[in-house]
């Protein structure tokens, strides 16, 4: 017997939050996320005030054996002329029973709502967490992408859902930079008349976010599953991640009129501090992340782009030297890409270097 329950109250919430703790508690290759983060994302994200958000957990015999939560973007719907629920924060122990009663729970309120196809796992948009783990389970996740187990997308399967996209992520060896590179970032410099831009302190750097996310917001128009930020959203980003940003692993590239036409932003890699903190930031999880922030030998590549009508001119390069030659500074050894779209044809610049893809993970639909 299955029982279904919705989140109602700040333990239920606590349950939802903690479950994949217990679920991943043995496995090497799970990165926890912070609770109270979490806490946050479920309850004050700005999405929130267009999006719908109902939160379900599954018991059996007085133990919880799974959780799911659906997602109404009404905003995406409306932008996109589509009529879709999304699921996220997918987790269940492996019983395909159990996930067909969760996806059945997110599906009947899809379907109350007079929405037509599924989709997931997705949040609220690209800019969080989505796609699910299907090749490279034999390497830890890094803090901006779920890890799960290889049952998962077994369910999907069995569950009649097909793949939407798919992601890849490479790790790349961080070697001298070579003389072509520099020499190609030069010229593309001089030819299309951009160049990069200083940033002196964190101040300005979080004042230069909302210019950094105007751009995001620009450079990302046709990429699956976004839509343009709103102001809120853009604080939130600007709140939850500029703020911690290393002023030399962040590279604005502008045109001569100080127009910002480009992006990029990394962060030294978390993940082993986060498996250390084990979802808490008090009292030990802090002193882990703060000692990763300063001496790692990783680091994880977050943001991208560029404007539209810079996409197929290869001006990517110029920052690409930039960091390559921070990450030569800070002793990094590898640099750990975002998910990247397969057809992406900017991800191919990844061939370049010594690098190997280690995760594909994927987004799936199926119609109500």
């Amino acid at each position: 017997m299955i029982d279904i329950k919705e989140v109602n109250s700040k333990e239920d919430l606590r349950r939802f939050i903690q479950f994949p703790h217990k679920l991943y508690k043995d496995c090497p290759y799970y990165v926890p996320a912070l609770d109270k983060s979490e806490e946050q994302l479920l309850t004050e994200h700005p999405a929130l005030a267009f999006c719908d958000l109902r939160m379900w957990t599954a018991w059996r015999d007085e133990k919880m054996v799974g959780r799911i939560a659906g997602i109404i973007n009404r905003r995406y719907n409306e932008i996109k002329g589509q009529q879709r629920i999304r699921f996220a924060w997918f987790d269940v122990i492996e019983d395909a029973e159990v996930a067909r009663n969760l996806f059945q729970t997110v599906e009947d309120w899809g379907k109350s709502q007079g929405l037509t196809e599924i989709c997931g796992p997705s949040r609220y948009s690209n800019m969080e967490k989505q796609a699910m783990l299907v090749d490279g389970f034999d390497h830890i996740a890094s803090i901006g992408a779920d890890y799960n187990y290889p049952y998962y997308p077994e369910f999907m399967n069995q569950l009649g859902f097909e793949k939407e996209v798919d992601y890849i992520q490479y790790k790349v060896k961080v070697t001298p930079v070579s003389e072509r590179i520099s020499r190609l970032a030069d010229l593309l410099g001089k030819k299309y008349h951009v160049h990069l831009r200083e940033i002196k302190d964190k101040e300005q750097l979080k004042k230069d976010g909302y210019t950094f996310l105007e751009v995001l917001n620009e450079s990302y128009h046709n990429i699956f599953n976004f839509i343009p930020l709103t102001h809120e959203e853009m604080t939130w980003i600007i709140d939850k991640n500029l703020s911690v940003g290393i002023l030399d692993l962040v590279s604005f590239l502008e045109d001569d009129n100080g127009r910002l036409v480009g992006i990029a932003m990394s962060i030294p890699s978390l993940n082993r501090a986060f498996q250390k903190a084990n979802g808490k930031m008090w009292p030990f999880g802090a002193f882990h992340i703060l000692h990763d922030l300063h001496k790692n030998t990783s680091v994880d590549l977050l943001l991208t782009g560029v404007l539209p009508e810079y996409a197929h001119t290869g001006i990517h390069a110029i920052y690409h030297k930039q960091l390559h030659e921070a990450f030569l500074r800070h002793g990094f050894e590898y640099a750990y890409t975002s998910q990247q779209l397969e057809d992406n044809i900017a991800a191919r610049i990844w061939e370049k270097y010594d690098s190997e893809v280690i995760a594909r993970r994927r987004c799936y639909r199926r119609g109500l």
